[in-house]
């Protein structure tokens, strides 16, 4: 009686290898794995019914030899070349080879020459969403993509359409040409630093991150773990773009969804969560700057960041108004700060805590930039308050009151020029490397008067507080061009 062919669970159906040369080692094992299966089918209707279990057992562990081959060629081959973004079938959606009644008008031509190397992935399911529609095989949804498209991308279509590429191969290349396509761990890193453009929406920045996201994780198998881990990159990366109040928001809404005992947030509901936030951030600031402009045109600048600062004390701390010229400099100041405790994590290994990292660049930016909030410290009184606050007998006054404080206000050009000093130089002390009420000065707390002093010539101080006298053993500062002399020059001239 003649044997008829193995079935598919037995090695039936297998390719195997025509080509020693090209065979890999994994191919090899496969197909010996499978040879071995085919015996085993035949010994098994000539074996007694009694040894039955026993073959069965050798065939299920040959199975595995099988199963552990295919796996690892498929491996190999994700490692030679590139697996496409977009999940190709391996048969098509039906018979229908008819795309002439097809209507694409909800569908834009795709030419190539976009700015968005994401728009190609969204184009092709956009077809492949249409095709399914319609039934069409492979080789029809070929033409339909020639059709729905325009310039280059339709001559490369045709082209690879001529040379009898399979649509797997054809979504490959033009992925590869247009999309950027990279390996799994480039697309991840990829997704773990991309940035959010300049005025880009929230929405438009998740849809870029989502696919690039299925980038990274398109050679998952199993669909359910691909979404869980597209979910997870997706998740961990909106907070990262967010800004920092949205964000604290947004942990707060989640520890109290938590302590209320119900489920955690998933991927969408956290970008729901985010996408409301944000809106509210952007009304609230919309309305601010509408109810500024509308009123005394104040002008908010870097300073007014930190939430501990008002309008008020701006004004009343200070005679010295804010110089727009120095605002780039702090924002780089601030942005540097960030970036150099954000790298103190880094270099521990250990998981940024954007909170504390922004806690500690706002206070270092506080106290290079904007010391009066430090400790909540109080203006400092003039000396003559001072003394009356103190208890006991009268003392006498130490001087008049500080001429500067009387009047109008001044601007750092005019105070500059009083003081006889040069941009980036104290107003009180007259040296360089810090400004004026910072605690690198000597005379921070000492009272401002409305002439240069009289022996080195810059700075609002007296002559009673000047510096010089410390430090003439260790260089006397040059003498400014229209200064006025000090003693000691007096007295050599």
């Amino acid at each position: 009686m003649a044997a008829g062919a193995p079935p598919a669970a037995f090695g039936g159906g297998r390719a195997f290898l025509d080509d020693p040369e090209q065979a890999s080692q994994a191919k090899v094992v496969g197909d010996l794995a499978a040879l071995n299966l085919q015996l085993i089918h035949f010994l098994g209707r000539l074996a007694p019914a009694g040894d039955q279990r026993f073959i069965d057992d050798i065939a299920d562990r040959t199975r595995l030899l099988v199963a552990a081959s295919d796996a690892s060629q498929q491996r190999e081959q994700n490692t030679r070349e590139l697996q496409p973004v977009t999940q190709v079938p391996a048969a098509g959606w039906g018979a229908n080879v008819n795309i002439a009644n097809i209507r694409m008008h909800n569908i834009p031509a795709y030419s190539g020459n976009g700015n968005d190397e994401l728009d190609v992935v969204r184009w092709i399911a956009k077809v492949f969403n249409l095709a399914q529609a319609h039934a069409l095989t492979l080789n029809a949804t070929i033409n339909l993509m020639i059709q729905g498209s325009k310039g280059g991308a339709s001559d490369y279509i045709e082209q690879m359409r001529e040379e009898g590429r399979t649509l797997y191969q054809v979504v490959q290349q033009l992925e590869m040409r247009y999309g950027s396509l990279c390996t799994p761990e480039e697309a991840r890193v990829r997704t773990n630093n991309m940035p959010r453009k300049d005025k880009e929406t929230l929405p438009e920045f998740i849809d870029r991150l989502r696919t690039m996201a299925k980038m990274a994780c398109r050679l998952e198998r199993d669909n359910a773990r691909r979404l869980a881990a597209v979910d997870a990159l997706v998740e961990g990366n909106i907070r990262r773009v967010l800004p920092t109040s949205v964000r604290m928001a947004l942990e707060e809404r989640v520890i109290n969804r938590s302590r209320m005992g119900l489920p955690e947030f998933t991927a969408r509901e956290i970008e729901k969560e985010a996408l409301e936030l944000e809106q509210r951030r952007n009304e609230r600031k919309g309305g601010s700057e509408r109810q500024g402009a509308a009123g005394n045109g104040k002008k908010y600048n870097v300073r007014q960041a930190c939430a501990v600062e008002s309008a008020e004390s701006s004004d009343e701390d200070s005679p010295i108004t804010s110089d727009d010229d120095n605002q780039g400099e702090e924002g780089i100041f601030l942005v540097n700060e960030i970036r150099r405790q954000e790298q103190k994590y880094i270099r521990r290994g250990r998981p940024i805590d954007h909170a504390k990292v922004n806690k500690r660049a706002f206070g270092k930016y506080n106290d290079r930039y904007n010391e009066r909030h430090r400790n909540n410290r109080k203006p400092a009184l003039h000396q003559n308050a001072r003394l009356a606050m103190v208890p006991g007998p009268a003392q006498k006054p130490l001087g008049p009151p500080n001429p500067l404080d009387q009047g109008p206000k001044r601007n750092i050009y005019e105070l500059l020029n009083l003081a006889n000093c040069s941009k980036g130089q104290c107003v009180q002390c007259g040296y360089d490397g810090h400004y004026m009420k910072s605690d690198a000065c000597a005379l921070r707390d000492k009272s401002l008067v409305d002439r240069p002093c009289v022996k080195c010539g810059k700075g609002l101080h007296s002559a009673d507080d000047c510096l010089r006298v410390y430090q003439k053993h260790y260089g006397a500062p040059q003498q400014p061009q229209g200064a006025a002399a000090t003693p000691e020059q007096a007295v050599k001239n």
